[in-house]
């Protein structure tokens, strides 16, 4: 289960029971820090949020953690600063070190009708690149969970 929360949730001392139920019910497989920009203009949400990842324990799990057989296991941290878009929504874009955007070539596969004929054609397409951070965190996620053992 993926699910977004308030860091209010996973910080203030008041919550602590919510943290305690998720610990006792599931394996905590990633969590991952989003900027405030992800959800400002869609949701009209300004507060910090995190991803959390899950993943249901069995009953023989919880029972064996209930009588002290806890098991270590590693959880995948990360932190988003750019969603790929800024405050009011407007698409960011990676820039060079002389301040120009950083543009990228794509090859698109294309069907038309052209005179009555269907005809595959390839352009390239030359786009600025969005800078985001969720592409490469998802990379490093899939990566190390290749490695682990849940």
């Amino acid at each position: 289960m993926g699910i977004v929360l308030p860091n209010g949730i996973l910080g203030n001392p008041g919550d602590e029971y919510i943290r305690r139920w998720i610990l006792r019910h599931c394996w905590v497989l990633a969590c991952v820090a989003v900027p405030v920009e992800a959800f400002i203009v869609e949701a009209n949400v300004g507060i910090l949020t995190s991803l959390l990842f899950l993943k249901k324990k069995t009953g023989e799990e919880m029972d064996a953690e209930a009588q002290g057989h806890v098991r270590e296991y590693p959880i995948f941290m990360a932190v988003a600063e750019k969603a790929g878009v800024d405050r009011r929504g407007n698409p960011l874009y990676k820039r060079n070190p002389d301040g120009t955007e950083k543009l990228t070539t794509k090859l698109v596969t294309e069907t038309v009708r052209l005179n009555g004929n269907v005809v595959t054609r390839q352009r390239k397409i030359v786009e600025p690149e969005i800078d985001d951070d969720f592409p490469t965190i998802g990379d490093a996620a899939l990566q190390a969970q290749s490695l682990r053992f849940l």
